[in-house]
């Protein structure tokens, strides 16, 4: 944009110099109040512009951050869904884990049950085991 503003200021220069050399002429002859105002408010408006394009600049690098920002929000979005659904399925195996070390809890009390009943009942099996051989022995 500068750029632009540049060169169609040096245009305007350029057609205007014929121009600018008779209002040269027409400064001299004008007193010199009407020339120190014309000075002054030739000063600012150079500072106005320069205060200006110093203010596009600021503009301009605050729209370019701005940009940055908002691209990095909706990445940082993107993720934060992302790890939701993430949450999520792991909430879901976490759930799924604790049915299945429940299950696996109540197996493991059956299998003791029935370690113990097999236990009893192989003692009792060894017990008359025993006591048969023993009372076949006597009868002998």
């Amino acid at each position: 944009r500068r750029k632009l503003k540049k060169v169609v200021d040096s245009n305007s220069i350029d057609t205007s110099k014929p121009l600018n050399l008779e209002h040269r002429e027409t400064n001299e002859n004008q007193p010199e109040p009407l020339r120190v105002q014309q000075e002054l408010l030739d000063n600012e408006t150079r500072a106005l512009q320069v205060e200006l394009t110093s203010l596009l600049d600021a503009v301009q690098d605050t729209e370019t951050k701005m940009v940055e920002m908002s691209a990095l929000n909706h990445l940082m979005s993107t993720h934060v869904l992302q790890q939701a659904q993430q949450i999520e399925h792991l909430y879901d195996q976490a759930v799924e884990a604790t049915k299945n070390v429940e299950l696996g809890n109540k197996e493991l009390s059956q299998a003791i049950q029935r370690n113990r009943s097999s236990r009893t009942f192989l003692v009792l099996f060894f017990f008359v085991l025993t006591f048969s051989i023993l009372f076949l022995d006597w009868y002998n």
